[in-house]
């Protein structure tokens, strides 16, 4: 592998940071990268905003997702997909687009697939410097109130937050292993061919990870995750919040 590609393999989540700032040139020449990223019929919507304020993220701690890293982390950072600059792009050409336009399920789509694409080169630029990241998918558990401090417009919708610092301490820890490549990557048509065999398989590569990170605390298997994961309500309150910031899901 190549240094990129041993980047990528390697991967962890970091939560836990040195009480170090990220210079802005580095943050900067971070989110450049992001915006390199591949884009949607090049419309680019997606929107980022950097939060420090102390204030700020302890609000988002304790009336949005009580995850710790948000606290302690140097950077914060809100990746919003956001279409309200097209329509502030048709404006300045003196044309109005369709009403419907944002009602589109296509349109919010279009705008989250950009929002991810960036948001992780943003993480492989971060780690390539000797940074370390996480992504908070728990703003989404109070939207209106991340809305409210970071007076969000409409045709904008937070997707995801990312903790950004310098790691607290570097590890040899073994990178969490993935499915099994055949499990996710097929040729020419989908199926199921062999699959039970190769999760149970690796069901047990994932218990022996987790005994071997917690000394034996966590005996667990990935399918006895999935299993408990959809069996739990997935934030049932997000359609509402989406249509009132216009994104109808036609």
């Amino acid at each position: 592998m190549n240094a990129v590609e041993n980047l990528m393999v390697n991967h962890k989540s970091v939560r836990k940071f040195k009480n170090q700032p990220v210079s802005d040139a580095l943050l900067e020449r971070m989110i450049r990268c992001a915006q390199h990223a591949a884009t949607s019929e090049f419309i680019q919507a997606y929107t980022i905003i950097k939060v420090t304020d102390q204030k700020t993220k302890e609000t988002l701690y304790n009336e949005v997702t009580s995850q710790k890293p948000i606290l302690n982390a140097p950077v914060f950072l809100v990746f919003c997909a956001d279409v309200s600059r097209l329509l502030r792009a048709s404006e300045m050409n003196q044309r109005e687009a369709p009403e419907a336009y944002m009602e589109y399920t296509e349109t919010f789509l279009m705008a989250s697939v950009d929002t991810a694409i960036a948001a992780q080169n943003a993480v492989l630029a971060a780690e390539s410097e000797g940074l370390g990241c996480t992504y908070i998918g728990g703003i989404r558990n109070n939207l209106p109130k991340v809305m409210e401090l970071l007076a969000i417009p409409q045709g904008v919708y937070p997707l995801f937050g990312m903790v950004l610092g310098y790691p607290e301490e570097q590890t040899d820890e073994a990178a969490k292993p993935r499915l099994p490549l055949d499990v996710i990557f097929k040729e020419e048509k989908y199926h199921i061919d062999g699959e039970e065999e190769q999760i149970r398989a690796y069901d047990e590569v994932i218990r022996q990870y987790y005994i071997d990170r917690t000394g034996g605390k966590r005996d667990e298997t990935w399918s006895m995750q999935m299993s408990d994961f959809v069996e739990k309500p997935q934030r049932p309150f997000l359609k509402d919040v989406l249509e009132k910031q216009g994104f109808k899901l036609k």
